[in-house]
């Protein structure tokens, strides 16, 4: 009887080392692949702390610039404007002409706007009327009475339903060289801003405040406005539903 041979040594060890080849370079990817997943996860963790420093220290600023400037505000001599609207005794106050009047002071405290005006929309007449104004002569006032068109800042703010900015009316497009140009040159205003005024979703009117030189507001200063503005809204709302 013939016996088959025993198997080569060389073909049983070269069967059994493939498959722990294939493992090994397996687990090698593997742990190579978890490696680059735990890096990558480090990378962004530093992003993350980096970014919540670099927003850390920017609330740091501006905190401190709104406080120093609303506490500016706060010491104001009588006959400026001034932040009657926060003050505890005013809570109390439910007319709307003197909450208007409020809202327009401390958006003139809090910035550096030596003028302003607060228009409410007039759905009869189709347009925005002045309410309360700080600086304005008749011409400025009698040209404004009505705004129903997107001729000036405040028309377009209305109409857009958004902040409008207007860094230099002398050389603005917006104004373009229409009569409304004329009127707020001759006023001494060079640059505006108009906020609109949202109470429940609704556009009740627009702040404008109007400054002597050309002028865009930084973070601070349009925060700080578009708060009077907010707040301005929210008690005129209290005050008519009461």
């Amino acid at each position: 009887m013939l016996v088959p041979p025993p198997p080569h040594p060389g073909r049983a060890a070269g069967g059994q080392a493939e498959p722990a080849r294939r493992r090994y370079a397996e687990a090698t990817l593997r742990m190579r692949r978890a490696q680059q997943a735990r890096a990558e996860a480090e990378a962004r963790r530093r992003a993350a702390e980096s970014w919540r420093h670099e927003v850390h220290e920017y609330l740091r600023v501006w905190w401190a610039q709104a406080g120093e400037r609303t506490a500016a505000a706060a010491l104001r001599p009588p006959g400026r404007p001034g932040l009657t609207l926060f003050a505890a005794d005013f809570l109390r106050v439910e007319e709307p002409a003197a909450i208007m009047s409020a809202t327009l002071e401390a958006a003139l405290a809090l910035s550096p706007a030596r003028m302003g005006n607060i228009q409410l929309y007039d759905a009869a007449a189709g347009g925005l009327r002045i309410v309360t104004q700080y600086g304005f002569g008749r011409d400025f006032l009698d040209f404004f009475a009505l705004v129903d068109d997107r001729r000036s800042a405040c028309g377009v703010a209305l109409a857009d339903a958004r902040t409008v900015q207007v860094h230099d009316v002398e050389r603005s497009e917006l104004f373009g060289r229409g009569p409304a140009r004329d009127v707020v040159l001759a006023a001494g205003v060079r640059a505006v801003r108009s906020i609109p005024l949202v109470s429940d979703g609704v556009q009740l009117g627009v702040l404008s405040v109007h400054y002597h030189k050309p002028h865009d507001p930084d973070p601070v200063e349009r925060q700080l406005l578009a708060t009077v503005a907010s707040a301005g809204m929210r008690r005129l709302s209290r005050s008519a539903g009461s």
